[in-house]
């Protein structure tokens, strides 16, 4: 039989890591450890990964936050304890689990296998995953998250990526400022318009032959942006208006 998926381990590389790759494998995946949350990010770059877990004790928030900023896969986090400041922690970065030690093996698994199923039944079976936007010229991977426009791959930062994978997927809806500062940056950022206007700027130049006269992201002026939709709706209204 083989295996039902690869599971990144990120903590300190001390006896618990191994021990919980130990409890993967023995649960029918591949495991892979790596020793801290830097060397992490270059196994989730190098190796996708279809889930991972966090020991917490061998990291803190903003390395959490950082290992979220750079994939969509899902993460379970394992911790010492857990607190109403640590859970909200944990939703606002979209954890796909919190498990307080001491926890048995096949609390775990079964956590992973959840997770796992979950992410596989959202792909369709044709190749053709959910997690892939195409629209004309432009092929936006949220697995791999890789960006291609036409046929040529752009290279984005984590935050970039974000950005654009929000409007992809709401494409022909305007998607107002404070929801992308909310989805892509956090909602401590609500208000701070700047930050859309900086990183649309980025984008452009990135994707536009001519940023001033853009053709993939358009403004919505007052509300927000949209991604190349020929139907412009305002978020949360099913009214079409032509933009």
């Amino acid at each position: 039989m083989g295996s039902q998926g690869t599971i990144l381990v990120i903590g300190s590389g001390d006896r618990e890591s191994y021990g919980v790759r130990e409890w993967i494998e023995e649960g029918g995946y591949d495991a892979i450890v790596a020793d801290d949350w830097r060397s992490g990010l270059r196994e989730l770059y190098s190796c996708h990964p279809d889930a991972a877990v966090l020991l917490m004790d061998a990291m803190d928030w903003s390395s959490v936050e950082r290992i979220r900023e750079v994939c969509d896969i899902p993460i379970v986090l394992v911790a010492s304890r857990a607190t109403r400041s640590s859970l909200q922690c944990a939703f606002d970065l979209g954890l796909d689990g919190y498990l307080v030690k001491p926890l048995q093996p096949s609390e775990l698994v079964g956590r992973l296998t959840a997770v796992v199923q979950r992410t596989s039944n959202n792909t369709s079976g044709h190749g053709d995953s959910s997690s892939v936007f195409r629209h004309e010229a432009l092929s936006i991977d949220r697995r791999k998250m890789e960006v291609q426009l036409d046929g040529e791959i752009v290279h984005l930062s984590p935050t970039e990526f974000r950005l654009l994978s929000l409007l992809a997927e709401r494409r022909g809806w305007v998607v107002s400022y404070d929801e992308i500062l909310t989805k892509v940056w956090g909602p401590a950022y609500v208000g701070d318009r700047n930050n859309v206007k900086l990183y649309i700027w980025y984008l452009r130049r990135k994707l536009e032959a001519d940023p001033a006269n853009p053709r993939w992201i358009r403004t919505k002026y007052g509300v927000g942006y949209t991604l190349c939709g020929d139907e412009v709706h305002p978020a949360g209204n099913g009214h079409a208006s032509k933009h």
